[in-house]
């Protein structure tokens, strides 16, 4: 590895409060002495249809009537639990029962998911087209309901019924649109300059100083993790690494760096377990001036594509006085699994959680996230490709609220449930990227890009100019 620079760059930003408008404002705790509800847990969040309590994977028993010719049906559907965290619902046609009705010619339903956001009512009203509509009493289709953020799906026929009134309300609920992150001119406070980018193993350079770090923070493996991945480095295993991290230029002159992931000639064994895969990360555990409780990570990142290369940008808890990591608390800012855990495996899929529990205890109380498809949440592109070029992820953490971005457009806003139960202040987060593999053994590992490319990444303090509307 070529000897590299000391890479930060801190800036001294000012206050603009003129164009600063934080996620908080927009989602207004009426109370501030009354402190705001916890996330309730997914099993709570029941949806109901038409004012009827449903269970997951159920369908409503009685249909819903609409008059003959009808070219519109609309459905109330109503979330449970105080809205904490984004959740959404496509709306499915289904060919199950139905009668007169053929659903993939005579129906349409929007592409795009249907929201609940913090701030949001209850109630969610949908709204499926008839295409060619249909006049004999009796014919029926059926409309299903998955999603993320809900206890589970559920279901409803729309049936054709003399005299049925099926009008949407004088007044509709509230739901807003998504946020959007603005930071055009405004300075960061601190700039990773990639160019001059700085690794080692032990997250210190020949003559001290603390710089990137190319290993977990806990050793080089998670295979408690189903990962099958080595985590290398060339200090650590200069036998076996095949340049897990390199600096770059691609050919526009933008500096980079490769985080590169490859199937080894032979598996590598390390600790008793036999890895196929080389993994690789780069943490700034030992770098306090990437350490804070509050503010906004941002990364601009190009994700591999390959079958079981699983791209993060994240962050877990450090003790500010020691140094020590701790997890949890964990927010993934970004995930794309690229079919890992059986997830989807799209040029679209993003994903993005919070880890909960008592800090340091390595037990997760609770994990709340959200997986989408970008090209079904509205403000993006059908054609959108995370794997084609870099794209922009960045993370607002504040007091009540943590909102997720890519491309400055909203994806995730839940409540903020990482703070220490006791209320200490001797802690903050510390970022990491990475590329972890996990896919069987036997698998090629040969389909499309293997590696993540990282253009950047920057913090912005509370208060520096950046602001959401």
């Amino acid at each position: 590895m070529e000897k590299r620079r000391r890479n930060i760059r801190l800036v001294i930003t000012a206050l603009v409060i003129s164009s600063m408008v934080s996620c908080s404002e927009h989602i207004v705790n009426p109370n501030p002495e009354i402190p705001l509800e916890d996330i309730p847990v997914i099993a709570d969040r029941r949806l109901s249809i038409n004012g009827v309590d449903l269970d997951p994977m159920t369908t409503l028993e009685e249909p819903i009537g609409i008059p003959p010719g009808a070219t519109k049906a609309h459905v109330r559907l109503t979330l449970a639990g105080a809205i904490m965290s984004t959740a959404y619902v496509q709306v499915n046609t289904s060919t199950g029962g139905a009668k007169g009705f053929n659903v993939n010619r005579d129906i349409s339903t929007s592409f795009k998911y249907q929201y609940w956001r913090p701030g949001d009512d209850a109630d969610l009203w949908i709204t499926v087209d008839i295409i060619n509509p249909r006049h004999t009493p009796g014919d029926q289709f059926k409309i299903t309901f998955p999603g993320e953020g809900t206890a589970g799906p559920v279901a409803c026929f729309f049936q054709i019924q003399e005299g049925a009134v099926n009008e949407l309300p004088a007044e509709m609920p509230f739901h807003r649109d998504p946020l959007v992150f603005h930071a055009d001119g405004v300075t960061p406070t601190v700039d990773l300059d990639m160019a001059a980018i700085e690794w080692s193993d032990s997250g210190f350079d020949a003559d001290g100083n603390p710089v990137w770090r190319s290993r977990l923070s806990h050793g080089y493996s998670q295979a408690g993790n189903g990962e099958t991945g080595l985590y290398t480095n060339v200090e650590a295993f200069p036998d076996h690494a095949v340049n897990p991290q390199t600096r770059e230029v691609d050919g526009e002159g933008r500096p980079f760096v490769r985080l590169h992931t490859v199937k080894f000639e032979e598996p590598v064994v390390f600790s008793d377990r036999i890895f196929p895969f080389q993994a690789s990360v780069l943490q700034g555990s030992k770098l306090d001036e990437w350490k804070y409780r509050r503010g906004v990570y941002r990364a601009q990142i190009q994700t591999p594509s390959r079958r079981g290369a699983w791209s993060a940008f994240w962050a877990v808890g450090s003790v500010l006085s020691t140094g020590v990591s701790q997890w949890p608390p964990e927010v993934d800012f970004f995930e794309s699994f690229n079919g890992a855990y059986g997830a989807a495996y799209t040029p679209r899929s993003t994903s993005s959680a919070q880890h909960i529990g008592v800090h340091g205890s390595n037990v997760r109380d609770m994990v709340n996230g959200l997986k989408s498809e970008l090209d079904r949440v509205p403000g993006f592109e059908l054609d959108i490709d995370l794997n084609a070029e870099p794209h922009d992820y960045a993370c607002i953490i504040e007091d009540d609220w943590i909102t997720h971005f890519v491309d400055g457009k909203e994806t995730l806003q839940h409540r903020n449930m990482l703070d220490r139960t006791d209320g200490g202040t001797d802690w903050a987060f510390y970022p990491i990227i990475n590329v972890a593999v996990k896919i069987d053994a036997g698998n090629p590992y040969n389909e499309g890009t293997s590696d993540l490319l990282w253009y950047g990444l920057q913090y912005y303090a509370p208060g520096s100019g950046w602001y959401v509307q």
